[in-house]
């Protein structure tokens, strides 16, 4: 199926609309509709009928603003195109919405004229959708007023992110103003591929229960179990209901509450899915790059280039990577003890993957279910980095990490079973911006940069400035804007007193051969309070030659450095491990957030608890349960679960040495019995339960044992393998990860009320650091021109859309190869979605075949990926342009 313009599947009778001018052909039918319905609900004295009568009322005015304003738009969107041959920015996706609106408006039109006089008529139904409509229509009226009197003014000679007149505070001003509540409602998503709709529906009846689930209250794990459950389950048939608790969600939930709710897809359960129905693989291995020193030779061959380890804001760890392959090659690990498959020889390419999730969430594990099939259909070894996250792990720790792992590659391509020839970088929303940001530090350095860059819905502008594209987060369900902002702010937010700006770090630490001694490298971003050195002053340079180093470094000759590293082997600074010896590190600190009254369409109340609770909350926080100690705050979580074993499920039992021991509750006296079993030691079920209780009892327990193991509630496993060479992953780091009972018990509800913000007030007196390795857009054109082919896959509807225009344009003209392919009524992340949309599956194809020819594979004549991408060539208004 191609990825084209599609329309509701409840309209597919529907006159076809052009995409340029809707009004010139289906608005006047539409309006028709509207003024005959409004004339027939006008003599109907029932309740239902005069509340359709007054909306049909609303929708004309709404409808006759929105389209005035979007035809003005419409006049000028055509200026901020990349070309003529690829319509896309901000402005053209407001104009397309209206496009959608006019066409849902017509199929519900036509719904009510022609069922209005059956006796089976559903006049509360289409009240509700009538009066929904209505407001869908008033907020983007309230959009486009601000886009044609403000935004279109501002973007002058085609700028789409012209910061001028604008203050960072304006983009949340605007969030506040624009009702948002119909966008997440029954008019879900209205602007996306019908496939999509209800994934995107059923997206954010989860989020709604989940934070029922989070911010539950109770005296016990049942208590916050019924409630939460009873509750969440009308968000499903509840769309008011639930449209105003996302919005809550989205307006007062702090980063914790993001990371947790986006974490459920590094699940157990969710991670296992890709490798259940997606492409099998024969090479799944982890990869720990250690966290040291990486030494490598300038592309000219004058000089090597010390890389530090990544040392900012954390202690040091090993980097987890994974090393996903179709083939074994030669080379890899595990390639001797592969039996009956065949070895292939090293492969030419290597793709390098960053994956996204707002720099504070998601991991590769999570991206599989898109990266298994990059695998199969190109053929190369995908080496995907997981790099530590936000808010623990804020810039440039992650940039560094990044750098540090492509320089360890470049000097053990054996071990990943490649040549070398082709290594093209990857990375998607986040880890597009961390790529992007290694290219511009590889240039600088003089390394030897990627033969190119793949970059799907990108952001490469970090300041707070409006534009017409960021706007279109208001209406976003993957990726909201007040969930957008926050993780910016976790990931480059600081004190605005704290910020101290440098617009060309690095340039000194790659001096030439003869001025190895002479010039200081200047730090490209320091903090009072952290003294963070820039990455670049931490780079030392030195010539081969004369063997000088840099000044801004203790004198260290690369021959001592080496002698250093020497005391490894080159299979030493690899480690091969199993999945379940590598686990990544989760803190949840969970945030507070605001709630709103069912009954109500307004924000009412200030708490996101669960109204069965709010009193029980109360008589707590009088007794000074807020001033808990962090010790006592872990206890009470673990209350929640141990108060019901104790209660149904254990017994107790006296050792030897007197201390009392849980153990299950069998009714016996087998429990006294030395060899019991102890639930915390090993968990399991007795042989006498069976005989005692019978079968029934004995499927019951054992079921709660494990679901105790799901909860975390296991022996301590073994963190390293025996046979590993360096230090393993910290046994601490690993013991803080928790399963998803935890992550819905997780800590008490009270601290994740205790800061109660909104998001204006949240970035109060805060910053977004200023550096071109955060917005590559401000980067220096002598950089930019250097640039690799580039291939940036973006959407129509992103919050990102008007970024990856930008750079495209700055791209093209420096004289870099760049291809913009914008995909049209696909959300941000389209690509973890892709088994669930026909249409988000065909633009994974479509970015495997950019992908391949970036590579140089060109796709053979009547394969399938070069006929999925013909075929959504052919469909799609937006064509490929190098």
């Amino acid at each position: 199926m191609a990825v084209g313009r599609g329309v509701d599947d409840s309209s597919s009778n529907a006159p076809e609309v052009g995409s340029s001018d809707p009004s010139q052909t289906i608005l006047p039918t539409v309006l028709h509709m509207i003024e005959d319905n409004t004339l027939h609900f006008k003599n109907d004295d029932s309740e239902h009928g005069q509340r359709l009568h007054s909306g049909f009322l609303v929708l004309k005015e709404n409808m006759d603003k929105v389209t005035t304003l979007s035809e003005a738009l419409r006049k000028e969107a055509h200026l901020y195109d990349f070309d003529e041959n690829t319509p896309g920015n901000g402005f053209r996706s407001f104009n397309n919405i209206v496009h959608q609106a006019v066409v849902s408006v017509f199929s519900l039109c036509k719904h009510v004229c022609t069922g209005r006089d059956s006796l089976l008529f559903r006049k509360g139904h289409y009240v509700r959708e009538v009066e929904a409509w209505g407001q869908t229509l008033a907020s983007l009226v309230v959009l486009l007023e601000y886009i044609d009197y403000v935004l279109l003014p501002r973007c002058e000679e085609g700028n789409l992110l012209s910061g001028t007149g604008s203050s960072p505070n304006e983009l949340m001003s605007m969030l506040n103003s624009v009702p948002q509540y119909s966008f997440y409602g029954r008019c879900c998503a209205f602007h996306y591929v019908p496939s999509m709709r209800k994934t995107l529906k059923y997206l954010n009846i989860c989020l709604s229960a989940f934070s029922e689930i989070y911010y539950a209250d109770g005296s016990s794990f049942m208590q916050r179990t019924k409630n939460s459950v009873m509750l969440g389950s009308r968000y499903v048939v509840d769309a008011e209901l639930r449209s105003r608790r996302i919005v809550d969600v989205v307006q007062y939930s702090s980063v914790e509450f993001i990371k947790t709710f986006w974490s459920v897809a590094d699940t157990d359960i969710m991670t296992q899915l890709p490798g259940i129905v997606g492409p099998s693989l024969a090479v799944q291995q982890v990869v720990v790059v250690p966290c040291e020193e990486q030494q490598i030779m300038k592309v000219d061959g004058t000089a090597t280039v010390v890389i530090p380890p990544p040392h900012s804001h954390i202690e040091a760890c090993p980097i987890i990577c994974h090393l996903l392959s179709s083939k074994m090659h030669e080379g890899m690990p595990g390639e001797k003890e592969a039996k009956g498959v065949g070895v292939a020889p090293p492969s030419d390419c290597l793709l390098i993957h960053c994956h996204g999730g707002g720099f504070v969430t998601q991991s590769t594990k999570a991206q599989e279910v898109f990266l298994r099939e990059w695998a199969a259909s190109i053929g190369v070894p995908i080496l995907s980095i997981d790099y530590s996250l936000a808010p623990e792990a804020p810039y440039p720790r992650p940039l560094e990490e990044v750098l540090t792992v492509y320089c360890w590659v470049l000097n053990n391509l054996k071990i990943l079973g490649c040549t070398g020839k082709k290594i093209v970088l990857t990375g998607d929303s986040a880890g597009g911006n961390l790529i992007t940001g290694l290219t511009i530090k590889c240039l600088e350095l003089g390394l030897r940069p990627p033969d190119g860059l793949f970059l799907a819905y990108t952001p490469f502008m970090f300041e707070l400035i409006p534009s017409p594209a960021r706007l279109l987060a208001v209406m976003d369900p993957m990726l909201p804007l007040g969930f957008a902002l926050r993780c910016l702010k976790a990931y480059a937010g600081v004190p605005s007193q704290q910020v101290s700006r440098v617009t060309t770090p690095g340039d000194s630490s790659q001096p030439a051969p003869s001025q190895v001694a002479s010039s200081p490298t200047t730090p490209s971003m320091a903090t009072p309070s952290q003294a963070m050195p820039s990455m670049a002053s931490n780079m030392s340079t030195t010539s081969e030659s004369n063997g000088l180093p840099n000044e801004t470094t203790a004198p260290r000759t690369v021959g001592q450095s080496k002698a250093i590293s020497d005391t490894q082997s080159d299979t030493e600074s690899f480690v091969e491990v199993s999945e379940s010896d590598v686990k990544d590190a989760e803190f949840m600190v969970k945030s507070p957030s605001f709630h709103s009254e069912p009954g109500s369409d307004t924000l009412t109340t200030v708490s996101l608890t669960s109204e069965a609770s709010k009193l029980e909350d109360s008589t707590k926080n009088s007794n000074g349960s807020g001033d808990q100690k962090p010790e006592e705050k872990e206890e009470r979580s673990r209350r929640y679960v141990t108060e019901f074993l104790e209660k149904y499920v254990l017994d107790s039992r006296t050792d030897k040495q007197g201390r009392k021991v849980p153990i299950l509750r069998t009714g016996s006296e087998e429990s006294e019995q030395e060899d019991e079993t102890v639930l915390y030691e090993a968990p399991g079920v007795g042989a006498g339960i069976t005989a005692r209780l019978g079968r029934a009892r004995d499927a019951v327990v054992s079921g709660i044992s494990a679901g105790l193991t799901s909860f975390g509630l296991r022996r301590k496993e073994s963190v390293s393998s025996p046979t590993s060479p360096v230090k393993p992953v910290p046994t601490e780091e690993n013991s803080k990860r928790q399963s998803m009972g935890q992550i819905l018990l997780g800590k008490n509800n009270i601290s994740r009320r205790n800061s109660r913000c909104s998001l204006m007030e949240e970035f109060t007196g805060v910053e977004l650091l200023s550096d071109h390795y955060l917005s590559p857009l401000t980067a220096p054109k002598e950089i930019l021109a250097k640039f690799p082919p580039c291939v940036i896959l973006t959407v129509e509807y992103d919050f990102c859309l008007d970024d990856d225009v930008t750079m495209a344009k700055t791209l093209k003209s420096l004289g870099v190869p760049v291809t913009l392919d914008i995909l049209q009524q696909l959300p941000h992340g389209f690509l973890s979605l892709s088994m669930v949309s026909q249409e988000a599956h065909v633009g994974c194809k479509r970015s495997i075949s950019h992908i391949r020819q970036l590579l140089g594979l060109d796709d053979a004549p009547g394969s399938p990926i070069s006929a999925d991408a013909a075929a959504t060539t052919s469909n799609t208004a937006t064509d490929k342009v190098t």
